[in-house]
């Protein structure tokens, strides 16, 4: 009865967490194709860039909370920042209301994922670490499949029907279902007691731990070193590719005047190769020998496929902007996908080897995610205007 409650903790926590992660990953998918008809393309930019800076600088003090207080609370205040950017986002067109909200939402999702992932890590044994990781992952990731299509359909919608600011009127599902995660949220039972007893919190949380402040915001990597630098890089490289071909191909698409409904549909893909690979990273990373293997073969596998895509760029009708696209972000998106759940596994065991926490373990793989989503989407639209969109993937 015991080890059957446990299970159904761990499955709602799963179940959660997921959420949480699905509903970041939706208001990001449908910003995206509606950025372009909210500013100017340097702007679109801007915006995208500021999201992951914030999402950057969210990072470290949600792992250094969560590791103190539990996931639980942290999860609390990170919805409501979240929710706080949505409300940005929807009460303005103009850019610096529309900055705000990137602002806020950018750091809200990033407390939410790192929350959400360590919600469901505190609760599971290493064998069943990585199996409910890719669930989360595969599931909550579905968010960019159906976020794209989903708001360049809606702003049609509401565009034909006159409402005011159409351009952002999709953005209320997001914060309809972030309400929803908060009311789900009282179904988790708290797990401190267990926490404190393993040594992933400290015994009294009113006294704050004595690291360093380098420790404090690099903990993981200044204590295991060179093998967590080379996940961050892996990381870095597949998530800034991803976000530069995002914004540099939703920028070119708009720019060659197709529809909100078609640009929204073209990550569509893309999202399906996420979501599948992401399941199945999870399952791989089950074995601790898989992990390490996967972080080198992915970037390798994807270096070698945008290359065969610029060859083959020249047999295609140079004025076809869509299938370019379509493939590399399909490309980008399965090799991240499969990499994402053995990099959070595989850093987690490298935080444990040296008594670092979950929280820690979480921020240090979303440090090098935002990272690159924080360079990717400037460095994208840099290239697209001096080169077009052949030579980013080339660069890349």
């Amino acid at each position: 009865a015991a080890m059957s409650e446990t299970r159904m903790a761990i499955k709602t926590a799963a179940s959660v967490a997921t959420l949480l992660v699905f509903v970041a990953q939706l208001s990001t998918g449908m910003y995206v194709p509606l950025a372009p008809f909210l500013a100017t393309r340097r702007q679109v930019g801007y915006l995208l860039s500021a999201q992951g800076l914030s999402s950057f600088l969210a990072l470290v003090p949600a792992g250094q909370a969560v590791d103190r207080f539990s996931a639980k609370p942290v999860i609390e205040k990170g919805i409501l920042i979240f929710g706080l950017g949505l409300v940005f986002s929807l009460s303005s067109t103009t850019f610096w209301v529309q900055l705000a909200g990137r602002l806020c939402g950018g750091a809200g999702a990033s407390i939410l994922f790192n929350a959400a992932m360590s919600l469901v890590m505190e609760r599971c044994a290493e064998k069943d670490r990585g199996p409910y990781i890719g669930q989360v992952l595969g599931i909550g990731t579905l968010g960019t499949l159906v976020g794209p299509p989903l708001a360049g359909y809606t702003f049609t919608l509401a565009s034909a029907w006159r409402v005011p600011n159409a351009e952002v009127a999709p953005l209320l599902l997001p914060l309809a279902l972030v309400a929803v995660a908060r009311c789900a949220l009282r179904s988790v039972a708290d797990v401190e007691a267990r926490l404190k007893e393993e040594r992933l919190l400290p015994l009294d949380p009113v006294i704050p731990k004595k690291d360093s402040l380098s420790e404090r915001f690099l903990g993981v990597y200044t204590n295991v070193g060179a093998k967590s630098g080379g996940v961050a890089a892996d990381l870095a490289i597949l998530f800034g590719a991803q976000s530069a071909i995002l914004c540099a191909g939703t920028l070119d698409m708009r720019h060659q005047g197709l529809p909100p409904t078609l640009i929204g549909l073209a990550p569509v893909p893309a999202g399906i190769m996420q979501a599948v690979t992401s399941h199945y990273g999870g399952v791989l990373s089950a074995a601790p020998w898989r992990r390490g293997a996967m972080m080198m073969i992915c970037p390798a596998v994807l270096a070698v496929s945008l290359g065969a895509l610029c060859a083959a760029r020249p047999f295609l009708d140079a004025a076809d902007v869509v299938t370019p696209f379509v493939v590399a972000m399909g490309l980008v998106t399965a090799a991240l996908g499969l990499a994402d759940a053995p990099s959070i596994d595989l850093m987690t065991d490298l935080a444990k080897q040296h008594n670092r926490g979950y929280g820690e373990a979480v921020t240090a793989t979303e440090l090098a995610v935002c990272a690159g989503q924080a360079v990717g989407p400037s460095l994208g639209v840099l290239i697209l205007d001096f080169a077009g969109f052949n030579a980013l993937c080339l660069v890349l």
